[in-house]
C-alpha cells in the first residue's frame, strides 16, 4: 500500500507540472511543405557497395539496442530501490 501511494505521489509530482508547462497558451500556425529527399550520388553508392563487399560482417550488423534498454532499465530499477530504501 505504501508503495502504491509513493508511486502515485511521484507520478503526480513529476507529471502534473510537466503537463501544465506543456500546454500551449495559443495554437501555433503550422505549414507543411513536401520536399523530395536527396538521393545518394552514384560515386557514393559505388563506395558503399565496395565497402560492403570488403567487410561481409557489415551486412549482418544489428546494433546494440538490447544493451541500451538493459542499462537504462537497470538504472531506473536502482534509482527506485534507493528511493524506497531512503524514504
Amino acid at each position: 500500500m505504501l508503495l502504491r501511494k509513493l508511486a502515485l505521489a511521484t507520478t503526480l509530482a513529476v507529471g502534473a507540472p510537466a503537463a501544465a508547462y506543456a500546454a500551449p497558451s495559443a495554437p501555433a500556425a503550422v505549414e507543411t511543405v513536401k520536399v523530395q529527399a536527396p538521393t545518394a550520388s552514384t560515386s557514393d553508392a559505388a563506395g558503399y557497395a565496395q565497402r560492403e563487399q570488403q567487410d561481409q560482417k557489415a551486412a549482418n550488423f544489428q546494433g546494440g539496442d538490447l544493451v541500451v534498454v538493459g542499462v537504462s532499465g537497470g538504472a531506473i530499477l536502482v534509482l527506485l530501490l534507493l528511493l524506497l530504501i531512503l524514504a
